[in-house]
Formats: structure tokens, C-alpha cells, sequence
């Protein structure tokens, strides 16, 4: 399989045309939601000069199998071969999601390590239901937290019988993550909460509210 180098700039722009094509793909819509994909997946990248990025840099990334797959798929892999010169072919290894290594895993489990792409591609997701993730909106306690840049979402997928569980509707929740450990181990450093939206105090519990300009724990 052709290896392929995109900006998080690019792939945003490939899930744009994606979507003008009336297809859905895994991949962000913003760039700061590719970073942070990237960097929870460790994706492998490169550095390359470039005047808007910081420092005259920016990271160029070896998109994962997975996201290649998908593509073809959906009869999208001409989206990959846009007339910017980004792709750069080169043979190095790729790292592919679901996949895991089994580093650390009993010998006898191992073999439900290399079969969990199959299983998962197998799985019934008709009854999973999206809430929204602020990936860089945090919440914390003590000073707080001010938000002072665009909010950028994404989508966190919960099983609806969860939510059926609760009592509430997913439309009604969002996804934040925690800054500082003021609350360990009740709520940890960089952690992700999931919030019911509530206009009042009901009754005892963790609360995360506006004050002026900063998100309070």
C-alpha cells in the first residue's frame, strides 16, 4: 500500500470535500482536532519548513492504514492525490488503527489482540450515538480555566443504551477535558468529563460552571 503524507491543514481539507460529496469520514475537521487525534494515536510525522507554522515549521503526518482504507472504500482515494505536492511516497512503516501490539499482554490473550481489527469491523454500531467533545476547552478547579480561542468539537461515541441508562438524552450532554489535580483521583490532570447541561443546582455533585470568563470545577 502507497504511503501518503498530509498536513493537519490537508486532511481538514479532505474531509471537507468528503463531506461536499455527501461522505462521511473518520477523519477531524479542524486542525487542532487532527493534532490531537494525532497525538493520542502517536501517529508518525515529519517536520518541514514552512512560514505559517511556528518556529517555520510544521508536522506532516504518515496517515494510518485505517484512514487510507476508508478512502478507498468510499471511492475516495483520488482525494489523496490532490494537486498539492504533500504526497510524498516514501517506504515507511505505517501504524494502523484498531491494530495494537501485544507488548505487555499475557501469551494466552495475545490472540484477541491480532484479531480485534476483524471484531471490531464485525461489531452492530447502529446503537451508537455521538456527543459533543470541546477538545480544547478544559475545566479546573481552583483559578480556573480561561477560554480564550475558538471552541473546537468532535464527536465522542457512547453506546445509546448508556444514555437510555441515565436518563438523558445525548443531546443534552457535552465532553470536556480536566486541567490541574486539585481533585485527584476523583478527577484526574487532562482527564475527559462527561457533562449533563443543567441550569441550577439540583443536588450534591461535580459541577462545572461559567464565572465571568473561565470554566470553574
Amino acid at each position: 500500500m502507497e504511503t501518503f503524507k498530509k498536513s493537519a491543514a490537508e486532511l481538514c481539507e479532505i474531509a471537507q470535500r468528503a463531506k461536499e460529496l455527501n461522505a462521511r469520514v473518520n477523519i477531524p475537521t479542524t486542525p487542532a482536532g487532527v493534532a490531537y487525534r494525532a497525538e493520542q494515536e502517536n501517529w508518525e510525522y515529519e517536520e518541514v519548513p514552512t512560514q505559517g507554522g511556528k518556529g517555520g515549521m510544521k508536522k506532516v503526518y504518515f496517515l494510518p492504514d485505517y484512514v487510507i482504507d476508508e478512502l478507498e472504500k468510499k471511492g475516495l482515494s483520488h482525494l489523496l492525490t490532490s494537486d498539492k505536492p504533500s504526497v510524498a511516497a516514501q517506504p515507511k512503516p505505517r501504524r494502523s488503527s484498531p491494530a495494537a501490539p501485544a507488548v505487555g499482554v499475557p501469551f494466552s490473550m495475545r490472540a484477541m489482540v491480532a484479531e480485534y481489527a476483524d471484531w471490531a469491523q464485525a461489531q452492530d454500531t447502529d446503537a451508537i450515538v455521538p456527543v459533543r467533545y470541546h477538545v480544547n476547552v478544559f475545566g479546573s478547579a481552583g483559578g480556573g480555566y480561561a477560554v480564550d480561542e475558538p471552541v473546537e468539537t468532535e464527536a465522542m461515541w457512547f453506546r445509546a443504551a448508556f444514555f437510555n441508562y441515565l436518563g438523558v438524552p445525548p443531546a443534552q450532554c457535552f465532553c470536556t477535558r480536566v486541567r490541574g489535580d486539585s481533585m485527584h483521583p476523583t478527577l484526574i490532570d487532562r482527564g475527559t468529563v462527561l457533562w449533563k447541561m443543567q441550569n441550577g443546582y439540583t443536588r450534591e455533585g461535580i459541577y462545572l460552571f461559567r464565572q465571568v470568563d473561565e470554566l470553574r470545577i
